[in-house]
């Protein structure tokens, strides 16, 4: 859930097209969208670790079966 903004706040905002019809993972970190990679073996996953409300790590796992 977003905090409420005061009115003096400042907010970035910029607008993206993206594909609704394809599996992804999108992440927006410091002003930027990164986009995660499917695994190639089918079979993986991500890991956003947060502190103090920002994305301070990303872990990616791949499974090969």
């Amino acid at each position: 859930m977003s905090k409420l903004r005061n009115k003096g706040d400042c907010v970035r905002t910029s607008k993206v097209e993206i594909n609704l019809s394809e599996d992804k993972v999108l992440v927006v970190k410091g002003g930027k969208l990164k986009e995660y990679p499917k695994p190639d073996s089918g079979f993986g996953k991500q890991i956003i670790n947060w502190n103090d409300g920002k994305i301070c790590n990303e872990e990616i796992r791949y499974t090969v079966k």
